[in-house]
């Protein structure tokens, strides 16, 4: 198999420069998450439509991007199999002359040839489309060997983690996580004491895929000659208290019956009213739960004024009953305002990366910007990863095959990155479905600042669904609220820290 690697992978990039050609042709537009929506091409400031990517970067490769694998490494056609769900799937089985299809069916590719391996995801053991806990937990009790990474939900993997069922993939020969495509940024973030047990990979495109982000209608502000903050955002102005002036800039009770739903008009929407206080939380960098010294998790959350006044601006901008659409508190009847957003009914819509390609065929051009930041004193914008997926390594296989399911993955993220993502960020988004020209920079601005916050893993055991959904619709105030669940939040706490200590002190 070694000898026929050069052939394969010029075969692999004429291919896949067809793909390209294709996709960026219209005729093989599908989007990132299988949507079947055709998308837009954008245009140029002149109106001139641009049809393909920018040419390639002809420098060299940024060295952190490109694995360190040894050239000779052959495991004799071993079987290195994963389970993950089918609508998470990150790998495909054959070309269809769709660039981003056919670039994950190349990531499988090229580790399969760089090291003699047989790639292969099983679909069955997560049948349903369930990621829970329990699934991984049964499938390792029963004795099971046959599959040797699963690819977890984030809270799902901190579960199964103190349960002692996986490796910390610090450890694991072969991969090297300084690199960028192991998410280096967020390193620290994923980590317990001096372990690291998750990493996020760039064969899955979850991290990418759901990035947060916040669109404006640009009808709608033409509409009510509302500026457009391209140049705040692009010289790091764009903060809460710049987003807070357009609060009840657009407003119309299009029926009269004195409350407003998705029959009529509002400045302010989001396309997930679960996550939406989290998403604006991390791009205010206030996480409920931090790291103390011995890098531990610890909540941060209560008397920190900063974080009661992000969550009272959230809470005010977006579930005000009477200046947004509002679900009355009923779970059963969770809805949606994202179509207010595509029908021009709605100035800004709180959203994700995918949901370019979702609101691609809206006759309105829509701009796309990060999260706003607290201040301008805040060095970065953040764009937090929801319900990111982690490929987790069973910890009962031997060293052996350990070293191999190292192997893979390194070479498996290491090339996505280098080329999934590209097709995914520069092709698809930039310019497949993105009908903003000036919004491709801030698209790469998004997807550059991507993280995942502990508390994403933590928040729905120690706090549940409260804080991310019924506190903001009941109308509770915040810091009633924090005072309230306090003493019962850290007691939780205290039993994850007393766990994940138990499990560093075992693996010393």
């Amino acid at each position: 198999m070694k000898q026929r690697k050069s052939v394969c992978l010029l075969l692999a990039l004429l291919m896949l420069t067809a793909a390209f050609l294709a996709a960026c042709s219209g005729d093989g537009g599908k989007d990132p998450v299988s949507s079947g929506n055709s998308g837009t091409a954008v245009t140029d400031p002149s109106g001139t439509p641009v049809t393909s990517a920018p040419a390639p970067e002809t420098e060299p490769p940024d060295p952190d991007t490109v694995h360190d694998l040894p050239a000779d490494l052959d495991f004799d056609g071993a079987s290195f199999k994963m389970a993950s769900t089918e609508n998470w799937s990150c790998l495909r089985n054959d070309y269809s002359g769709e660039i981003v299809n056919d670039t994950k069916y190349e990531v499988k590719c090229y580790a399969q040839d760089l090291l003699n391996v047989d790639v292969e995801e099983n679909f069955e053991i997560m049948a349903g489309n369930s990621v829970g806990s329990n699934i991984v937990l049964n499938y390792v009790l029963s004795g099971e060997t046959e599959v040797q990474v699963f690819n977890m939900l984030d809270r799902d993997a901190a579960a199964n983690t103190l349960e002692e069922i996986f490796l910390p993939i610090s450890r694991m020969r072969y991969v090297d996580l300084s690199k960028k495509y192991w998410g280096s940024q967020a390193a620290e973030k994923l980590s317990f004491g001096d372990y690291q047990f998750l990493a996020l990979d760039s064969f899955q495109l979850n991290s990418l895929n759901r990035a947060g982000c916040i669109f404006m209608n640009l009808t709608v502000a033409e509409n009510y000659n509302l500026e457009v903050p391209y140049d705040l955002v692009a010289d790091g102005k764009w903060t809460l208290d710049v987003l807070k002036q357009y609060d009840g800039a657009v407003q119309h009770d299009v029926d009269g019956d004195g409350k407003l739903t998705h029959e009529d008009v509002t400045t302010f929407g989001y396309a997930d009213s679960r996550q939406l206080l989290l998403n604006v939380m991390s791009g205010a960098n206030v996480p409920f739960i931090e790291k103390d010294e011995d890098n531990l998790p610890i909540c941060t959350c209560f008397g920190n004024e900063k974080l009661i006044n992000v969550m009272e601006f959230t809470q005010k901008l977006f579930f005000n009953p009477a200046t947004s659409v509002s679900v009355d508190g009923d779970e059963k009847n969770l809805m949606y305002t994202q179509d207010m957003f595509i029908h021009d009914r709605q100035l800004f819509l709180v959203a994700q990366l995918r949901d370019i390609v979702y609101s691609a065929e809206m006759d309105s051009v829509f701009a796309v910007f990060p999260y706003p930041k607290y201040d301008e004193a805040q060095e970065n914008y953040v764009a937090r990863a929801v319900d990111a997926i982690f490929p987790m390594v069973i910890n009962s296989i031997d060293a052996e095959t350990a070293d191999m399911v190292g192997a893979v993955l390194e070479a498996m993220s290491a090339y996505a990155y280098q080329y999934l993502f590209p097709a995914v960020v520069e092709t698809s988004l930039q310019f497949r479905y993105n009908n903003d020209p000036r919004s491709t920079e801030f698209i790469k601005l998004v997807y550059d600042s991507r993280t995942i916050e502990l508390s994403d893993m933590l928040v729905w055991d120690i706090f549940g669904d409260t804080p991310t959904f019924r506190l903001m619709y009941q109308g509770t105030a915040p810091a009633t609220w924090l005072a309230s669940i306090q003493s019962k939040a850290e007691n939780i706490l205290d039993d994850y820290i007393d766990d994940i200590r138990y499990l560093v002190k075992n693996l010393k």
